[in-house]
């Protein structure tokens, strides 16, 4: 009889790879050891929430603000747990505000997954301190220089 476990083994051992190649640095081969690992998980689908939250944050540390956006989404289709739901919150509201495919709809996107986020974990300092810097974007008066953009907008900018 097979063990009805070994696939979790294989998911395991692909999900510490991506994270051993994650803490090198090696962020495209972090995300394809993580998407292999979606592709062996079977039901339960215990780890999927989490393996399409560091494919988000792979793909985020490599630009590729669309495909974040994305996995953050799967995240939050995978994810019941309100903190993985949080998590994905806040990385897509950051992938949205540095894709140069949302900036017309950014800030609104961010804000109201931000405000979703504090809903699901109130007493997160992280999601409260990049809501009120969303916020405040939001109404400061529009200018053509970074001093207008919001602050994790200034990185991604130069």
């Amino acid at each position: 009889m097979q063990d009805p476990y070994a696939h979790l083994k294989t998911v395991d051992e692909l999900k510490d790879e991506g994270n051993r190649c994650f803490r090198e640095k090696e962020f495209a081969l972090a995300v394809q050891k993580y998407r292999a690992a979606i592709k062996k998980e079977a039901p339960p689908y215990v780890l999927r929430a989490t393996l399409y939250c560091n494919v988000c944050v792979g793909l985020a540390r490599d630009e590729k603000w669309e495909e974040a956006v994305a996995a953050a989404t799967a995240c939050l289709d995978a994810a019941p747990e309100p903190a993985t739901r949080a998590k994905a919150l806040l990385h897509r509201s950051r992938a949205y505000r540095r894709s140069p495919h949302r900036a017309a709809s950014a800030v609104a996107l961010a804000t109201n997954d931000l405000t979703a986020a504090v809903a699901l974990d109130p007493d997160n300092k992280t999601l409260r301190r990049e809501l009120e810097t969303v916020e405040s974007a939001k109404a400061a008066p529009a200018r053509d220089d970074d001093a207008a953009l919001p602050a994790p907008l200034l990185d991604a900018a130069k």
